[in-house]
């Protein structure tokens, strides 16, 4: 039997190998649709609902965003909801010490890079969203929800399963792991962060605000990352504009 981490993994390898056609076929059309996907699945789903809504609770968002923004999430290939914000949770609670689950200081930059799927799923960390039926439906079938995207991708073309679903999930991965691997080792420092955390600057704008990581270790609970009129998080953007409505 192959483990959820496992199976993540291997679908992690597809949506890598899918550069090789985007690099060799794919149209401009093509890259610009890639990119648009991922700032659904990285802006609205990874940061915005994985990160500040499920993980911190750090705003109030209506229902209709709580399933919209966790589906982009999903689609993004970086494992269900309750088992990122589990190991997220976990982090922010041992930032850089021998506890922290995915420390490139502890277990080495490549595992920490490639290999956080692996991190063990601590279920005493989201007790509260055990709780959620949809949250927890999603971790259950996550692998099934993503069969059927990538069918629904086929079905529109063949090779929008590699433009429309996996060369964007591999932009989110690689991007999303910076944040856990050169945000703990590089960039300028923020007084009374209470950890290695830095902010990067092209972090900041390739993923949302998730570059400003200092900012929100320093302040876990503000679902805005940026301090400075430079550091634009429009993840934070959307969200002052969601929890307005």
């Amino acid at each position: 039997m192959i483990s959820a981490p496992q199976k993540l993994f291997l679908f992690q390898l597809i949506a890598h190998l899918s550069l090789v056609p985007m690099i060799i076929y794919a149209s401009f059309e093509e890259y610009l649709i890639g990119f648009i996907v991922y700032f659904f699945t990285g802006c609205f789903g990874m940061t915005m609902t994985y990160h500040r809504l499920l993980s911190h609770r750090s705003w109030q968002a209506p229902r209709w965003f709580w399933y919209f923004g966790t589906l982009c999430a999903v689609f993004g290939l970086t494992g269900s909801p309750i088992a990122w914000a589990a190991v997220h949770r976990e982090h922010h609670r041992f930032s850089d010490t021998d506890k922290d689950p995915h420390c490139p200081e502890r277990i080495g930059f490549l595992k920490a890079q490639w290999g956080s799927m692996f991190c063990p799923v601590k279920v005493k960390y989201v007790t509260d969203l055990l709780k959620d039926r949809f949250l927890l439906f999603i971790h259950k079938h996550y692998f099934k929800i993503n069969m059927v995207w990538a069918l629904i991708c086929f079905l529109i073309e063949p090779f929008a399963v590699v433009y429309l679903y996996l060369f964007p999930a591999f932009l989110l991965w690689n991007m999303g792991s910076f944040i856990i691997t050169l945000t703990h080792m590089f960039g300028y420092e923020v007084e009374g962060t209470p950890d290695k955390s830095k902010n990067i600057f092209f972090l900041g704008y390739l993923l949302w605000g998730e570059g400003w990581h200092a900012n929100h270790h320093k302040d876990p609970n503000n679902p805005v990352f940026s301090n400075r009129w430079w550091e634009l998080d429009l993840g934070g953007v959307f969200i002052r504009i969601i929890s307005r409505n």
